[in-house]
């Protein structure tokens, strides 16, 4: 139920709707800054002294945070205060990374850090319902073995090689992946039932952008575009995050570019997915339409051979990312972002953002290179970042599940 229904049915649905959102800002001010006193979160938050304590006690008594005292000077008047942090073992976390070159589940406990992982890379993907069911088991056989108190586990994050652009006739949970095969799959269902927990599912491109996000007080504007076989792309605009195919987005993926043939999944020609993605420099390194089994292994191979400054592959990984600058120069001009994020395994490759910022300086982007970033972060720490936000950094938390642990 969206907020205007709570707040059209009266005050109490209200105030439960305003105490969600309280409750939601202090536990990721808290998760991003590490520690804080109650008086701190007050002037931070705008928040009553009274607000505070009531949703620190409720997260305490959850286990969700844990108190320290705080070091003050000798001589110090008063009550002493104490620092508040998010308890390490106070929730828990499935994340599954669904890509053409990395396939696994990990277990992560409130912080993020990674307790255990299984990779599932030797599961075949062509048929979908098989491999998320192997998947589920190994995620289940996880569970079991894992040392950690399996009543606070609160949910699974899927960051996802979703297509965008793709025909979305059907419905929103139904996964479509060009790079693993899948169309219209019903991932979310899949893995909910036989998990027996909430899932949620975000394109690997927004799940990259949640982490990067999180240890930045002020981002400012972002445009974050994730390249590996193919292109996926997430923003945080005026505070605002963004996902691919968001309504009034769209996806930088299908941008065309002027006198390029390639033809394009989506039915066009020229787009930047055929032109400026992993796909294309397998076709520039003599690969072209290899099978999704074989290319995979043969892009990791391309991305080693630009590594160690092999000239064709440098070549063409240049090229793509002349390319790919066509569009950024869009991006730019419409979005005026204060950062342009490069991930995936091509996005990061230094050859690829090289080609990129000298596409944009050619266009006259004389700032392209204090703009381009490169973002470090897997798949594994992706997916962790969507169900940590999906289940516990969030207004939404399960506290009842979490007191009764």
């Amino acid at each position: 139920m969206s907020v205007d229904n709570f707040d059209q049915l009266g005050g109490a649905s209200s105030t439960a709707v305003l105490r969600r959102k309280n409750r939601e800002s202090l536990i990721n001010l808290i998760g991003q800054r590490g520690v804080l006193t109650r008086a701190r979160l007050a002037e931070e938050t705008g928040l009553t002294s009274a607000a505070i304590s009531r949703i620190t006690r409720e997260m305490l008594e959850a286990g969700l945070l844990i108190e320290s005292p705080s070091d003050e000077p000798p001589g110090r008047v008063g009550r002493r205060e104490t620092h508040l942090s998010i308890n390490p073992t106070g929730a828990f976390v499935l994340a599954v990374s669904l890509t053409a070159n990395r396939r696994s589940v990990t277990l992560a406990n409130a912080l993020g850090d990674i307790v255990e992982t299984i990779d599932c890379d030797d599961l075949d993907p062509s048929s979908a319902s098989e491999f998320l069911e192997k998947l589920a088991e190994r995620a289940k056989a996880l569970i079991y073995d894992a040392n950690f108190n399996r009543s606070r586990l609160l949910g699974v994050g899927v960051a996802a090689a979703i297509s965008s652009g793709a025909d979305r006739a059907g419905r929103a949970d139904l996964l479509t992946s060009n790079p693993l095969g899948w169309r219209d799959v019903p991932v979310s269902a899949i893995l909910k039932e036989a998990l027996q927990l909430p899932v949620r599912v975000e394109p690997r491109a927004a799940a990259i952008l949640r982490a990067e996000l999180k240890p930045r007080a002020e981002p400012g504007d972002i445009y974050l575009v994730n390249v590996a076989l193919g292109i996926g792309v997430s923003a945080y605009l005026d505070g605002r995050f963004i996902a691919s195919g968001a309504p009034g987005f769209g996806s930088l993926s299908h941008f065309r570019i002027p006198d390029e043939k390639r033809p394009c999944q989506c039915g066009r020609r020229g787009c930047l997915e055929v032109t400026a993605s992993g796909r294309a420099i397998l076709e520039m390194l003599g690969k072209p339409n290899l099978p999704l089994a074989q290319q995979a292994a043969s892009l990791n191979e391309a991305v080693l051979a630009a590594d160690t400054k092999e000239p064709t592959a440098v070549n063409a990984f240049r090229e793509a990312g002349r390319r790919l600058a066509v569009g950024i120069d869009a991006v730019i001009a419409l979005f005026n972002p204060k950062t342009v994020i490069l991930g995936g395994e091509v996005g990061r490759q230094p050859e690829y953002c090289a080609g990129l910022i000298e596409g944009l300086e050619t266009a006259g982007r004389s700032n392209a290179k204090a703009m381009i970033e490169r973002s470090t972060i897997k798949s594994a720490d992706a997916a962790i970042s969507v169900a940590l936000q999906e289940f516990v950094f969030t207004g939404e938390l399960n506290v009842k599940k979490l007191k009764a642990a």
